[in-house]
């Protein structure tokens, strides 16, 4: 058996190494060239799902790469208001295997986690290959055809190729993302020692901390390693700590064109809707990096109902493409590189037939997309309203109260 993923990202790379630890034969194929010009600026958080994904999948060397470039976060939010008062901490917990677990956050850069991924792939990669169709032969098989005229066969189609995928397109045509009526404007600033003395303590340990004004709005602030410069090769990329920071309001409070404004605009902006914020947010905003502040229209998938599985199947943000207010988009791509690694190897054992494997997996898949895909779209829905606390992790919410006078509307 031999498996074609369109496209090297977290998780077309996490399942190739997966197939592989099974001895199944796998080639990606990456439209970017090996040395990409531009580096991911901002780090991921790795959740429990993910980091399970990713120490089955992995080589050893790799996941011992992996925890060495890693920190531990712990599974903590945090809720202030405007003035930097604490309102509420939700506690860290996940259904898992049909256990209530309680969540144990990592935190990596990506530039970092792309080098772990991408070590051992290499001779299994062909970059500047462009996916541009497939087509069903009589064998059974399926041939992929490229950019540059150039075409192979294969027994089964991955689309990991992000949320605009080609495959996607192709495959299931009528599952299109929607505007979900929410923007954000992100930025980040080198933690700097004046920047240190500024902001909480707690703004420092990398778990997620949310401004909850009384405002229609939201700000996010984290702690993330990211390279220095964006703009240079990954093995040379120094990197450093960062705090994060994305401000969200509905799409219709922006500018219409607010896509045209220049860096420092968009700070300035920002700034004259935080009049009546702590003062050390406005500085928070004005060290931050003018190369790396970019707004951002939210898209979500819709609802995804069943369809007629075949030899071409879709993973992550191709098929269930999200908000990043849950910071749940990667782990989601690594748990379905996880279970289709599981799936696929258990058809190359010959213990199930393959479309069989593949609608297993889209069955398991779709359960949890829609959960994760709801939960995110409902966050950034709920980040837009006046002063409410979004239902993250509705089911299994854990907030500890730090002002019992005050009370906090939860919208479902």
């Amino acid at each position: 058996m031999h498996v074609g993923i369109i496209g090297a990202g977290v998780g077309g790379a996490c399942l190739a190494h997966g197939l592989r630890k099974n001895g199944i034969k796998v080639t990606i194929y990456e439209r970017n060239p090996a040395l990409s010009s531009e580096l991911p600026g901002y780090g991921i958080h790795i959740n429990t799902f993910g980091k399970q994904a990713l120490q089955e999948c992995l080589p050893d060397a790799n996941w011992l790469a992996f925890k060495e470039a890693s920190r531990y976060i712990g599974g903590q939010s945090r809720f202030y208001n405007e003035r930097m008062r604490l309102l509420a901490v939700q506690g860290g917990i996940s259904p898992m295997a049909g256990k209530i677990i309680s969540e144990q956050r990592l935190s990596i850069s990506r530039t970092e986690l792309k080098e772990i991924l991408n070590k051992g792939l290499l001779n299994i990669i062909q970059w500047n290959k462009t996916f541009v169709r497939y087509e069903h032969i009589e064998n059974g098989g399926i041939k992929i055809f490229f950019a540059d005229g150039s075409h192979e066969n294969i027994d089964v189609l991955v689309g990991a190729d992000g949320s605009n995928s080609k495959v996607r397109k192709q495959y299931l045509p009528f599952i299109e993302r929607f505007d979900v009526g929410v923007s954000m404007v992100i930025g980040r600033a080198r933690l700097s020692p004046t920047l240190t003395a500024l902001l909480p303590q707690n703004f420092l340990d990398g778990a997620p901390n949310s401004i909850v004004p009384k405002s229609p709005d939201w700000l996010f602030i984290s702690m993330w390693r990211a390279p220095v410069n964006i703009h240079v090769e990954a093995a040379l990329a120094e990197i450093d700590n960062f705090i994060v920071w994305v401000y969200v309001a509905a799409t219709d409070s922006f500018p219409d064109n607010i896509t045209d404004f220049s860096a420092e605009a968009l700070c300035d902006l920002v700034q004259s809707r935080m009049i009546s914020w702590d003062p050390n947010l406005h500085a928070l905003i004005k060290q931050s990096d003018m190369e790396n502040i970019s707004p951002l229209h939210l898209r979500s998938m819709p609802h995804l109902l069943p369809w007629k599985s075949s030899a071409v199947t879709l993973l992550g943000d191709a098929i269930h493409n999200m908000t990043p207010m849950t910071g749940a988009g990667a782990n989601t791509a690594l748990r379905d590189a996880l279970l289709l690694t599981q799936k696929l190897a258990s058809v190359a054992s010959g213990q199930e037939e393959l479309v069989k494997a593949i609608s297993d997996y889209e069955q398991q898949m779709r359960a949890y997309a829609n959960e994760i895909v709801g939960i995110s779209l409902r966050s950034a829905q709920n980040a837009v309203v006046h002063f409410s606390i979004p239902p993250l992790k509705q089911r299994h919410l854990s907030i500890r109260r730090k002002n019992t006078s005050q009370g906090y509307q939860h919208r479902h």
